[in-house]
C-alpha cells in the first residue's frame, strides 16, 4: 500500500456485537438512530459488508484488527481441537482443545501470530474498551482489562447487560475527552440480549437507542474540542444473527451413531472417537479419530473417507443442518447438502493447489489464487451457476447478494487452518447446533455461513463508495485514511475507496 495523505488524525471504532445489517439499516430508516444517521451516515455512508466464517465473536474480530482471515492465523473458531497436538485429555493441562469462552480466553492473543501488527500499533495514545484483541494496547490504556471478567460474569447470571454497556459508554467518553488518537469500544449487549430474547425484541432495540445516544454525546465532546472533522468514526458489527426455534444435538447424534463424541463441557470423556467444537452455535467443527495404525488423531480425514464410513450420509439427513463441508483427497473443498454437492478448487499460475491438509497454507493471500466452483444436483450454495478461475475479488462480487455471500473464499480460508475440523457444519436459519449445556438457553444464533450471519453494517462518517466490502478490508482501509501503510502481500484485505 502506497503512503497517502491522511484524511483523519483520530479514529473511533464502535463495534456493536451481534448487529445484523438488515436490523441496523431498518432502525436507521425508521428514525431510531438519529445521531448515527445525522453525524455518521449522512456525512459518509452505510454499506453492507461481509464478515468471515465462522461469524462469531473472537475469530470475527481478527479481520478488523489484523486484516487477516481466521484460517490464516489458525484460529478457526471460538472452540477448536488440534488433531496434531491432541492427546488423552488432562484436567490440568491444555490438551490440544480450546474454548475461548472459558479460561482459554486469556490465551486468545497468545494464539495469534506474534510478528503481525494490530490497529493499536499504528496509533498513540490509544484506548481499548472490552475488546479481547488488545495486542499493541498498553495495559494502562486497556481501560476494562481488570473489570471485564467481573462485569461479564455478573451480567451473565443477572442478565444486566445494560449495566455493562453503560460502563463502556463512560469509558468511551473519557477516552474522547482525553484526546486519545485511537479508541476501540465494544458494546456487547445487543448480542447478549438477542441470545436471551430475539434479535428484534424491545430489550435489543432499547440497547441500540442507548448506543445512539452515547454516540450523540461523543459527537458533542469532539465538537467541543474542535476535533470532529479530523476524527474518523466507524460503526460496525462482527456478525449478524437469526432467531432460533430448534436446537440440534450434534454430540448426541454422533453418540447414537457409534462415534462417541467429546465436546464442551465434556472434554475429558474417555474413549471418544469424535469431537464437536461449536462456535456461535450456528457452526461446529467435527473431528474424527483416524482408524489407521499409529495415526491416532493426528491427521485430517478426507471427505471421501468420512463418506465411506457413513458419517456424511448420517449428518445430511438432520433437519436444520444446511451444509457439511470437508476437504477432498485432492485438496478441493467439498460442500454437501441433502440434494447436491459442490466442489471448490483453487489454482496458482496454472498449477492446481495440492496437499489435502492445509491446502493454501503456503500462500499469504488469496489474491494470487484463482477459484473454481462446480456442483452436481441442486447447488448447495444456491449460486445456480458454475464459476471458473475467479480471483478472490471476483468470487466476492459474484456471490455478494446470495444466500451464502463470499462462500467460496470463506470455505477456502477456514480450511487453511490446521485446527479446522475434518468436517465443518453450518446450520439453517432458525436452527442451531447445540442442544445442551448452553445456560441460559439461546433464542438467537450466529456463526453460520448464511447471509443473515455474515452481512454486517459498515457506517462511516467518510463515504465509502466501493460496493463490495469484506470485514477483512476494514484494517487496510482505515490505515489508508489515517495516513498509515501496510504491505498488501502480508494481509488478506484490500483498501476499499
Amino acid at each position: 500500500m502506497a503512503p497517502t495523505e491522511p484524511s483523519f488524525k483520530r479514529f473511533v471504532f464502535i463495534l456493536i456485537d451481534g448487529a445484523p445489517y438488515a436490523v441496523f439499516r431498518g432502525l436507521l430508516e425508521n428514525g431510531d438512530l438519529p445521531n448515527i444517521k445525522k453525524y455518521v451516515v449522512d456525512r459518509g455512508s452505510l454499506n453492507k459488508a461481509v464478515s468471515v466464517f465462522p461469524s462469531t465473536t473472537g475469530p470475527a474480530f481478527i479481520p478488523f484488527f489484523m486484516g487477516l482471515y481466521p484460517g490464516t492465523v489458525n484460529i478457526p473458531g471460538i472452540r477448536w481441537l488440534s488433531k496434531s497436538n491432541f492427546h488423552l485429555p488432562h484436567r490440568f493441562k491444555r490438551p490440544g482443545v480450546c474454548s475461548y469462552m472459558g479460561l482459554d480466553g486469556l490465551r486468545f492473543e497468545a494464539d495469534l501470530p506474534i510478528d503481525h501488527p494490530t490497529l493499536f500499533n499504528f496509533f498513540s495514545p490509544v484506548s481499548n474498551i472490552y475488546n479481547l484483541l488488545a495486542r499493541g494496547c498498553p495495559p494502562a490504556k486497556n481501560r476494562t482489562r481488570w473489570m471485564k471478567p467481573f462485569f461479564y460474569t455478573y451480567a451473565h447470571f443477572s442478565h444486566r447487560w445494560r449495566f455493562v454497556n453503560r460502563m463502556a459508554i463512560q469509558h468511551l467518553h473519557k477516552a474522547a475527552e482525553a484526546g486519545d488518537e485511537f479508541i476501540m469500544c465494544l458494546f456487547p449487549a445487543v448480542d447478549t440480549f438477542s441470545h436471551l430474547t430475539e434479535i428484534r425484541s424491545q430489550q435489543v432495540f432499547q440497547t441500540y437507542r442507548e448506543i445512539d445516544t452515547a454516540i450523540g454525546k461523543l459527537i458533542h465532546i469532539l465538537q467541543k474540542t474542535n476535533t470532529l472533522e479530523e476524527t474518523l468514526i466507524l460503526i460496525t458489527s462482527d456478525h449478524g444473527m437469526t432467531d432460533t426455534h430448534t436446537h440440534i444435538d450434534i454430540p448426541q447424534h454422533l453418540d447414537d451413531g457409534g462415534w462417541r463424541c467429546l465436546h464442551y463441557p465434556k472434554v475429558w470423556r474417555q474413549g471418544a472417537v469424535s469431537a464437536s467444537m461449536v462456535s456461535g452455535n450456528g457452526m461446529t467443527h467435527l473431528y474424527f479419530k483416524n482408524s489407521g495404525k499409529g495415526k491416532g488423531w493426528g491427521e485430517r480425514m478426507s471427505f471421501e473417507a468420512l463418506q465411506q464410513i457413513g458419517v456424511i450420509g448420517s449428518l445430511i439427513e438432520l433437519e436444520g443442518l444446511g451444509l457439511v463441508a470437508g476437504q477432498s483427497e485432492t485438496g478441493d473443498i467439498i460442500v454437501q447438502s441433502r440434494n447436491g454437492q459442490g466442489r471448490i478448487s483453487c489454482h496458482l499460475q496454472n498449477k492446481t493447489c495440492e496437499n489435502p491438509q492445509g491446502v493454501a497454507t503456503t500462500f499469504k493471500s488469496a489474491d494470487s489464487l484463482r477459484f473454481s466452483y462446480r456442483f452436481t444436483g441442486i447447488d448447495p450454495l444456491k449460486y445456480g451457476v458454475r464459476h471458473e478461475h475467479l480471483s478472490s475479488r471476483e468470487a466476492l462480487y459474484e456471490t455478494y447478494d446470495s444466500p451464502y455471500p463470499d462462500g467460496i473464499v470463506q470455505l477456502w480460508q477456514i480450511f487453511k487452518s490446521e485446527r479446522t475440523g475434518d468436517l465443518v457444519l453450518s446450520a439453517e436459519s432458525g436452527y442451531d447446533l447445540r442442544a445442551r449445556y448452553e445456560v441460559p438457553e439461546h433464542h438467537a444464533t450466529h456463526g453460520a455461513l448464511m447471509a443473515e450471519h455474515l452481512n454486517i453494517p459498515l457506517a462511516t462518517n467518510h463515504p465509502i463508495v466501493g460496493p463490495y466490502i469484506r470485514s477483512v478490508d476494514i484494517f487496510p482501509t482505515v490505515l489508508s485514511l489515517c495516513g498509515h501503510t501496510v504491505a498488501e502481500d502480508s494481509i488478506d484485505g484490500r483498501v476499499v475507496k
